[in-house]
C-alpha cells in the first residue's frame, strides 16, 4: 500500500475544487494573458485567483475567469430550465396541481386561518342536547389508561375545567356502562372518541374544541353563570371519585336470598359493584 505522505502519492485536484460547481464560470481564452496575473472577485468572493484551488493547474495560462451569473440572481437551478420541458416529464395530476397553485398565487389567494368559535356559532351549529343537563357542565371521559392518547386528552380537559373551578358532572364511562349507553343515544349511535363535553345541555365537542375555546378566551365566557367550587373542595363521601362500593352487596354484585336459599344478582349496583355517589352525583 502506498504511503499517503510519500512524494509519489497522487493529489486529486478535482477533490480540491469540489464545491465550486455552484458558481457558473466560463473560461475564455485571452492571448498573451495568464490566470496568475489577474485577480478576480466572483459572486462576492473577494480574493486573488492565484490563492485559490485553480493554482493547482500550472498549464492554465492564457485563460481568465469570466463571471457569468450576477450576484443578484438567486433563482434555483430548476427555475432556469424550460417550464414546458420540465412539466412534460411529470405526472398529469402533479402538473394540474402545480398550475392551480400558480394561478391561485397570481390572483393573491391565501389559505384562510380558522376563526375562533363564538357563542353565536355554539348556539346555532350544535343541535345535540343532553336532557336534564341544562344547568350544569357534563363531561364524559374515561379513567382507563388502555389508550394513552385518549387518557391524556381526558386529563387535559379535566384540568382545563378545574382551572375555572366550575362544578363539572364528570361521568366516567369505564366505571359505569350506563354512561356509555347514555352518550351513544345522545350522539345518535355515532362512534366518537373521548372526552365529550356538554355545557348547559348543549353539545360542545371534544378535546380539540375545548382547547380552542380555552386558548381564544371563549370558554370562560361560556362558563359564566355556572356554580363555582371552593378552592381545594372535595366531596366528603367519595373524594371526587364519583362512585362508592355498593352497601347492599359490598361490591360483590351478589346477595343471598334467604327465601330461595341461593345467591342472586344485586340490583342496586352496576357491573363493577359500584353505585354513584349520592352526594355529588345527585
Amino acid at each position: 500500500m502506498m504511503d499517503p505522505s510519500s512524494p509519489d502519492s497522487v493529489i486529486n485536484t478535482w477533490e480540491l475544487m469540489e464545491g465550486l460547481d455552484e458558481f457558473d464560470f466560463e473560461f475564455v481564452h485571452k492571448p498573451g494573458s495568464s490566470i496568475l496575473q489577474d485577480s478576480q472577485s466572483v459572486d462576492g468572493v473577494v480574493g486573488s485567483v492565484e490563492n485559490g484551488p485553480a493554482n493547482a493547474f500550472g498549464s492554465m495560462g492564457g485563460f481568465e475567469v469570466v463571471e457569468e451569473i450576477s450576484s443578484n440572481d438567486s433563482k434555483p437551478l430548476w427555475k432556469h430550465l424550460s417550464e414546458e420541458s420540465l412539466l412534460a416529464k411529470m405526472d398529469a395530476n402533479v402538473v394540474s396541481s402545480y398550475r392551480r397553485a400558480l394561478t391561485a398565487k397570481s390572483l393573491g389567494f391565501r389559505d384562510r386561518k380558522p376563526e375562533p368559535i363564538s357563542n353565536v356559532s355554539l348556539s346555532s351549529s350544535h343541535q345535540l342536547c343532553l336532557p336534564g343537563a341544562e344547568d350544569r357542565v357534563v363531561l364524559y371521559y374515561t379513567s382507563l389508561r388502555g389508550i394513552r392518547r385518549t387518557y391524556e386528552d381526558c386529563c387535559d380537559v379535566r384540568m382545563i375545567f378545574r382551572g375555572f373551578r366550575v362544578c363539572v358532572d364528570e361521568r366516567d364511562i369505564s366505571m359505569d356502562s350506563a354512561y356509555r349507553k347514555e352518550l351513544q343515544s345522545v350522539l345518535g349511535g355515532k362512534a366518537m372518541s373521548l372526552p365529550r363535553v356538554f355545557i348547559g345541555g348543549k353539545y360542545i365537542g371534544g378535546v380539540d374544541e375545548i382547547k380552542q375555546l380555552h386558548e381564544c378566551g371563549e370558554l370562560g365566557k361560556i362558563l359564566e353563570g355556572f356554580p363555582v367550587r371552593d378552592l381545594g373542595y372535595a366531596c366528603e363521601s367519595c373524594g371526587d371519585v364519583r362512585f362508592m362500593p355498593c352497601p347492599n352487596c359490598n361490591g360483590s354484585r351478589k346477595v343471598f336470598e334467604e327465601e330461595e336459599g341461593k345467591l342472586r344478582r344485586c340490583t342496586d349496583c352496576n357491573e363493577n359493584g359500584l353505585i354513584r355517589c349520592p352526594s355529588c352525583c345527585s
